[in-house]
Parts: C-alpha cells; sequence; structure tokens
C-alpha cells in the first residue's frame, strides 16, 4: 500500500500544486499551537479501523482526527489514536484508512493549500467527503478511549469538508473578500496619492514653464529695444555720402575743390600783376 507521503506527492502533481512540498508525520502536534506562519487544518470526522495489540479486539470508528499544520513548502500531520475498551489498561492504536479514504482527505488538503498559499478559491463542491468506508462504527463515539478527545480536539468546530462546510466556507469566502476589499482600498489610497504627487509635479512644471516664458519674453523685449537702434545706424550710414563713409565722415572732395579754386585765382591774380609791370 502507498505511503501518506506517495499519495500526497501523487495529488500535488495532479492537481498542480506549484513549487515543491514536503509531507511528514509529527505526533507532536497539539491543536491550536502553532508557530509563526503557519496554519491549521483539523479533519475529525474520518472513519478507520482498529485492532488492539494486546487482545487482538477490532473496532472502528467514524471519528479519527487528523491534525495537519500547513507552512509554505512543508505539510505536518498527525494521526490521533484510540484505545481498546476490552482490555483494563490498554494501548493506543493507531489507526488504518481505506486507500480511497486517505486520497480523499489529501485532495481536500492541497485544495486547502491551494486556496491558502496560493489564492485559488475553493468551491464547497470540490470537496470530497471522508467518511465512505467499508467499515461500521460499533456503538457510539468513545470518548475516554480517544486520544484526541483526551486533548480536546473534539470540541474544535468542524472544518470545511465536513457536513457544515457550505456555512464555513462561506465565512472563509466572506473574509477572503473583505480582505480583498481592503487591499483594494489600500491600493486606491496609494494609486490617489501618487496621482496627486504627479499632479503636483505637473504644477511645479506649469509654473517652471511660465517662468521660462517669461524669461523668454523678457530677452524678445530686449531684442526688440535693441533692433530700432541698429535701424537709426543703418539710416545714418545710408544717409552718408560714400566718402564720409570712407573718410570717416570729413570731406575731403569738398576742400579739394576749394583750394583748386583759390589757387587758380591766386595764380591769375599774379599773371595780371607781372604783366603790368612789365608795361
Amino acid at each position: 500500500m502507498k505511503t501518506w507521503q506517495e499519495i500526497f506527492a501523487e495529488k500535488a502533481v495532479s492537481m498542480k500544486l506549484m513549487d515543491p512540498w514536503t509531507f511528514q508525520e509529527d505526533n507532536s502536534l497539539q491543536v491550536h499551537r502553532l508557530k509563526p506562519g503557519w496554519t491549521e487544518f483539523l479533519q475529525n470526522h474520518v472513519s478507520g479501523r482498529f485492532q488492539c495489540s494486546q487482545c487482538l479486539y477490532r473496532w472502528s470508528s467514524a471519528k479519527v482526527h487528523i491534525l495537519f499544520h500547513v507552512c509554505y513548502g512543508m505539510v505536518l500531520m498527525r494521526i490521533f489514536r484510540q484505545a481498546c475498551r476490552q482490555c483494563p489498561d490498554p494501548p493506543l492504536e493507531e489507526p488504518i484508512f481505506s486507500l480511497e479514504n486517505i486520497e480523499r482527505l489529501l485532495h481536500n488538503l492541497v485544495l486547502k493549500i491551494l486556496e491558502d498559499f496560493y489564492n485559488m478559491p475553493m468551491l464547497s463542491a470540490d470537496l470530497l467527503e471522508v467518511v465512505v468506508d467499508g467499515c461500521h462504527a460499533s456503538g457510539p463515539h468513545d470518548r475516554t478511549h480517544c486520544e484526541g478527545c483526551r486533548l480536546g480536539v473534539c470540541r474544535k468546530p468542524r472544518q470545511a469538508m465536513e457536513p457544515d462546510a457550505g456555512k464555513t466556507k462561506m465565512g472563509v469566502s466572506k473574509a477572503q473578500k473583505t480582505k480583498m476589499d481592503v487591499d483594494k482600498a489600500w491600493k486606491t489610497t496609494m494609486e490617489e496619492d501618487r496621482g496627486w504627487k504627479i499632479k503636483i509635479d505637473v504644477n511645479e512644471a506649469w509654473k517652471t514653464k511660465m517662468a521660462a516664458d517669461k524669461a523668454r519674453k523678457s530677452k524678445v523685449g530686449r531684442h526688440k529695444a535693441w533692433k530700432p537702434m541698429e535701424d537709426a545706424d543703418k539710416a545714418v550710414l545710408i544717409t552718408r555720402s560714400p566718402e564720409q563713409v570712407v573718410g570717416g565722415g570729413f570731406p575731403w572732395k569738398r576742400c579739394c575743390c576749394v583750394g583748386l579754386s583759390v589757387l587758380c585765382i591766386l595764380a591769375a591774380l599774379l599773371f595780371a600783376l607781372l604783366y603790368f609791370l612789365l608795361w
């Protein structure tokens, strides 16, 4: 017969459980005593068979308790034992489960892991009942000979796999939805803060752009003020004669003409004076 570890590994592969997971038995697990980061999953209505190691008395029970502590990548399991009611001082005996019951139980366990660690919603219709077995319980549950009952496991509310699974699942779904709403609200708040920051940045950029436009306009105004002065200088240069422009503005040609005229007059007067003296 296959071991619990082998069946769990097959279920993990067939149900597409991501990442490697380890499955171990741990008889030191206690109900409601969890390490940080661990979750608890209890099945207390599993049917199994027992046989006393002293008197060989056989009995069946439909309330075998199985406790799982689950952390990411690790599953720990404890199966609570029962004692024979025929012997005066009986030892606790391990139960024997059918292969079908083990597969159904581990199927539900993988669904719980997918829901808790991979955010995959679990439907009540996907859960399998685990009380189907060829054995029939002989009489009511004997709490005095049950290890789980001695440790208070029977007083714990039933989990999602039992007859009240629908109500329990609805409560889990409601809590999960509330958590999603809180996360969504937090995300919306962060987006609003980010949008407000972007708005502030845009306003700062707009102010910077306005200041730049103002500076550019001031620069253009200075260019406009310089342009009339440049135009006036061009007008002065255009109105001047070429001689003034070349000679730095002094009328050399006019002076030359006046000087030649004066020399001509002086020469004529000198010629006339010599003419009268020689006569």
